[in-house]
């Protein structure tokens, strides 16, 4: 007598629990992977934008001189020919004496860069005249 044992196709429970675990492992790796490369991106969005600042507020000063005979900076960034990236807000200070630029993201918590030019308080956290730094 023949015993025929038929195994309906299919995974079985445990198969299935393992494929899932698997899954759910790579997942977490690749969530965590992309999230760090995004908050760089958003960091470089933010140091580009400063760097731009930086450039505009010296073609400004050159323009504002020729024009009235004064040399002053811009205090607010409308004020520059400048394109923001998009989720970067910048707030600005200046005086005849200089001016200081922080950068924030709206995606990116707890990160800002800022620069300054001039014997301006700097927003933190710039330590060096001319330097973009980030937190």
């Amino acid at each position: 007598m023949h015993s025929t044992h038929h195994r309906e196709s299919g995974f079985s429970l445990v198969e299935m629990m393992v494929v899932l675990t698997l899954i759910s492992i790579l997942s977490v790796i690749a969530t965590v992977t992309l999230g760090s490369s995004s908050s760089q991106a958003y960091k470089a969005a933010m140091l580009s934008d400063l760097r731009n600042v930086a450039a505009a507020q010296e073609a400004y000063i050159e323009q504002t001189f020729a024009e009235t005979g004064k040399a002053t900076y811009a205090n607010n960034v409308t004020k520059l020919d400048v394109n923001l990236s998009n989720g970067v807000r910048i707030r600005m200070r200046a005086n005849r004496n200089g001016w200081s630029a922080r950068a924030t993201h709206e995606r990116v918590s707890g990160t800002r860069c800022s620069v300054y030019r001039g014997t301006i308080k700097a927003y933190p956290p710039a330590t060096e005249e001319g330097r973009v730094d980030c937190d």
